[in-house]
């Protein structure tokens, strides 16, 4: 009596391609039966004035030498900072403190916005901030600059704070509302106050 060759596993084919049948039947009815959201996507808020930063200062090393008296100005450095905004829009801000900073700063005319991301921020052209450096005593003095692209609030106790970007408020999905408050950077030049010799 000879054997029938079998195929092993032949038997358990049509069973195996019956459950993929029905299990890619069964899956999209499964797929409807989780809720689906009515927005898929939330409303996003509009993006926020990025922060500008001070990327370079008109000396390369924070700490220089400055002669007092009004009798050799061309001798002494010209103090200015470049700012980076990506908001070209901006003007850009600055309050200038010649000492502490709890002292009455100067501020000159803030620079306009245009099309460039670098902008020159100057030191005050007036005549009380080029007075109040010529009568630093010899010795150590400091010349500190706040730049923001919104304006400053008044100084109080040496605290600076800036006033809120106009525009609307931003209502935050967790019902909490959002105000841009602008953004700042500072510098301090350390001066080594000498006698205009």
């Amino acid at each position: 009596m000879t054997k029938r060759p079998t195929l092993q596993g032949a038997r358990g084919m049509p069973a195996m391609a019956g459950l993929l049948l029905m299990g890619m039947t069964c899956l999209p009815m499964v797929g409807c039966l989780f809720p689906q959201d009515e927005e898929v996507i939330p409303t996003l808020p509009p993006k926020r004035n990025g922060a500008l930063r001070i990327v370079a200062q008109s000396l390369p090393e924070p700490r220089t030498t400055f002669r007092n008296s009004t009798m050799c100005p061309d001798r002494n450095p010209v103090f200015s900072l470049t700012v980076e905004d990506e908001d070209v829009g901006d003007r850009i801000h600055s309050r200038w403190f010649i000492g502490s900073t709890t002292s009455t700063p100067f501020t000159p005319t803030s620079v306009p916005g245009g099309t460039s991301v670098n902008r020159t921020v100057t030191a005050p052209s007036a005549l009380g901030f080029k007075s109040a450096l010529a009568d630093l005593r010899t010795g150590t003095a400091t010349l500190t600059a706040y730049v923001a692209d919104t304006n400053f609030e008044e100084v109080i106790n040496g605290k600076l704070t800036l006033e809120p970007r106009p525009g609307p408020q931003v209502e935050l999905p967790d019902g909490g509302i959002e105000v841009d408050k602008g953004s700042f950077d500072t510098f301090t030049w350390t001066l080594d106050v000498v006698p205009c010799n």
